[in-house]
């Protein structure tokens, strides 16, 4: 005897029904579980932002060179700790590194003239640029830094003969010497924090110091947060992904590279010396 095709069809039917009833209660039980994970980083986000920005004690004027306690490593194309949940550099992962690091603090700044307060490109002095009517700012005259694998100083100068608008090699040379000659120097900490890191948040925060009394006469913290909590499914690189965008960075500001943040803060503390 044959079986009732209608009553196995129907049978059928129900088997599936609840096999697509399991699926959608799973994919709404990980919908749920992100849902909350990201109310709780958000919520952790914006109470770490209540103690984020710029605090300035004393500015100093007509600052020639300044020494970088800690140069941002660099980091290539791809590496592993962009997808790092604890790499200490996560809040400036969009940020200038090795040798960019050291030479943003040497490049001048071109400002719009009817915009002077808004932060701007930053590049060597070119004969063009001096001709396009945009108000030159220089950076530091020198810069020093300890290369820890060499444990030896080295004094850093801008070199604008090659009038190339690039930072290409030859912008500046570097030299040891055996002391330093600067008062001040720019340092900073990462914030590496398990509980915060494991929703994805990650702070730093950069002192200028006064080297003479060691006082510390400004503060810039700041603090990113990654959303996707480290997944990648469109090829971005989570931190530096989140570095930059408004809604996942603390302070920010509309139309300022994060790329050069410690060149933008350093220069408002101690203010290059202009002219020759």
């Amino acid at each position: 005897m044959l079986p009732d095709v209608r009553i196995t069809s129907k049978v059928l039917g129900l088997l599936l029904l609840f096999s697509f009833q399991g699926c959608e209660s799973e994919q709404s039980k990980a919908e749920k579980a992100y849902q909350q994970k990201y109310a709780k980083a958000k919520a952790l986000f914006e109470e770490r932002c209540q103690t984020a920005g710029v605090v300035i004690h004393r500015t100093v004027r007509d600052v020639e060179g300044i020494e970088l306690t800690k140069v941002r490593p660099k980091l290539e194309w791809a590496d592993k700790r962009y997808f790092d949940p604890m790499f200490e550099g996560a809040a400036m992962a969009g940020e200038n590194q090795g040798d960019d690091f050291i030479k943003q603090f040497l490049m001048s700044e071109f400002l719009v003239p009817d915009r002077p307060n808004e932060r701007s490109s930053l590049g060597p002095p070119t004969q063009e640029k001096k001709r396009s009517g945009l108000v030159i700012k220089k950076g530091y005259a020198f810069v020093e830094y300890i290369d820890a694998s060499a444990r030896q100083r080295f004094m850093c100068r801008p070199d604008w003969s090659l009038d190339h608008p690039n930072w290409v090699p030859g912008q500046h040379h570097c030299t040891a010497i055996e002391r330093s000659s600067t008062r001040y120097a720019l340092d900073y900490e990462d914030i590496v924090t398990p509980a915060d890191r494991a929703l994805w948040v990650a702070g730093t925060r950069l002192k200028v110091i006064d080297k003479q009394s060691g006082e510390t006469i400004a503060t810039f913290t700041k603090f990113v947060w990654d959303p996707g909590f480290g997944v990648s499914t469109t090829g971005r690189w989570p931190w530096q992904h989140a570095d930059g965008r408004g809604d996942r960075n603390c302070p920010y500001e509309q139309f300022k590279p994060t790329s050069n943040d410690s060149r933008y803060f350093v220069d408002t503390v101690l203010i290059p010396k202009q002219g020759d």
